[in-house]
């Protein structure tokens, strides 16, 4: 049965998240990984998923005027319970969030003794279940938000509603790719219908799934060919490539720290730059305040750090390793 929800007006400009939201199980081993065995780890659990990332960062580095609301959904578990009220104590919208019979979305991350990902295991059969249907109610929210964000979690007919709701109010849209198969899969639907698409945030694996290209420059183009109008190539610890039509390259350093654990290095990398330009920046600055808000993330063993704020992250802005526009 198709659930009912009666979402509260909110406050505009707003911006606007729709995705993941899970609970994560973070297990990072003391020594090297071994297979077909126990591995001696420290472990815990916290509210994750690609959108509710977003949104926490989000609603730490912007304003309280500048609201931030999540959509996506829930299951009526205990951790669903907890993640809501985790992700509502952070300062996020979590009105808009459906809760549903079944289980709350599961990531399983192991990381290695250097706090990089050794395999991951995601279980979102609910937020698979949130098509069109489900959320008629979502595109009617996308007018008057300053940003709508969006990750392929999202069964790809219902990022195109979003998508088509936000070209027609000229509200820009920021893509999450997620990962390879989902970035190939979501392309495939949006090929030819990505008006309102402002910007695509793939590393090399997912813009290689999407456009069955080698080489970024031509993976990029075809992205900026199919209407999209930014393409931002991440490359982890060497940075990224900013590609928009008619102009080069952009690139963006990384900034270079020990790494605690990776967890929402990209979602935090999203949302500093989604926090950058709702409050102005160009996107060439933007794209950097995101670098910023990855290294503190990235820094610290929490997925969204404690002392995230817009001075922090402003603080650590690249300014002696900043952009440059050439190959």
């Amino acid at each position: 049965m198709k659930p009912t929800l009666t979402p509260p007006a909110f406050p505009a400009p707003a911006v606007l998240v729709a995705g993941g939201i899970n609970a994560d199980v973070l297990g990072r081993t003391l020594v090297a990984p071994a297979l077909h065995t126990s591995n001696p780890a420290r472990a815990g659990v916290t509210p994750g998923g690609v959108a509710r990332n977003v949104s926490e960062h989000l609603a730490r580095l912007l304003p309280t005027h500048l609201p931030v609301r999540l959509l996506g959904a829930v299951g009526t578990d205990p951790l669903g319970v907890g993640v809501l009220e985790a992700t509502a104590g952070a300062g996020v919208d979590v009105s808009g969030v459906l809760r549903l019979p079944g289980q709350t979305g599961l990531y399983l991350a192991v990381l290695d003794e250097c706090g990089e990902l050794h395999i991951g295991l995601a279980a979102m059969d609910l937020t698979d279940r949130l098509t069109p249907e489900v959320v008629a109610d979502w595109p009617g929210q996308v007018a008057g938000a300053a940003l709508l964000v969006l990750d392929a979690n999202l069964p790809a007919a219902t990022v195109t509603i979003l998508l088509r709701a936000a070209h027609r109010a000229g509200v820009r849209a920021v893509l999450e790719p997620v990962s390879a198969p989902k970035a190939a899969r979501l392309w495939a639907e949006l090929r030819g219908q990505s008006g309102g698409l402002f910007l695509v945030k793939p590393d090399r694996a997912e813009l290689e799934a999407m456009t069955g290209l080698t080489d970024p420059e031509q993976g990029a183009q075809v992205l900026l060919e199919g209407g999209v109008q930014n393409v931002l190539l991440t490359l982890g610890a060497a940075g990224s490539v900013l590609y928009r039509d008619g102009q080069p390259p952009h690139r963006t350093a990384a900034l270079q720290v020990a790494v605690r654990d990776v967890t929402g290095a990209g979602d935090a990398l999203v949302a500093g730059l989604c926090a950058a330009l709702v409050r102005g920046l160009t996107l060439p600055e933007a794209v950097r305040l995101g670098h910023a808000c990855a290294a503190l993330t990235v820094g610290s063993a929490q997925t969204v750090p404690e002392g995230l704020n817009w001075e922090a992250v402003w603080g650590l802005w690249p300014v002696d390793h900043g952009a440059q526009e050439n190959e």
